[in-house]
């Protein structure tokens, strides 16, 4: 079972989000910022992270701290963006914007873990 880690301020996003992936067999472990994730001992190693990237603390210096303590792994911008913007492009895999049907996310998130 592949894990997703799903990152986003919105708790009823987060709620919607796991109940639809964790339907389609994956292991869906969610936080409401980067800040949660990084000061929070995990045991798992994620797959794929999916990151909200209006979030109201976001940084770029946050984004990266996740990436060095997720090497290797894709992650994926989700946002209400209508597009990714430049600045965050290069620390995401791939990109859709919130208002992308679930079937579009994943879609997104069959060919981005395929990929490894």
């Amino acid at each position: 079972m592949q894990t997703i880690l799903y990152i986003d301020h919105i708790q009823s996003h987060r709620f919607l989000f796991q109940e639809e992936l964790s339907e389609e067999g994956y292991r869906v472990v969610t936080a409401k910022n980067i800040e949660e994730v990084l000061s929070t001992k995990r045991d798992f190693a994620p797959d794929l992270i999916t990151l909200e990237l209006r979030q109201p603390t976001l940084q770029k210096e946050k984004i990266e701290n996740l990436r060095k303590c997720f090497p290797g792994t894709p992650c994926i911008g989700y946002s209400t963006f209508d597009q990714c913007l430049d600045e965050y492009r290069k620390w995401v895999d791939g990109y859709l914007p919130k208002w992308s049907s679930m079937e579009e996310v994943k879609k997104l998130i069959r060919d981005t873990t395929v990929k490894q």
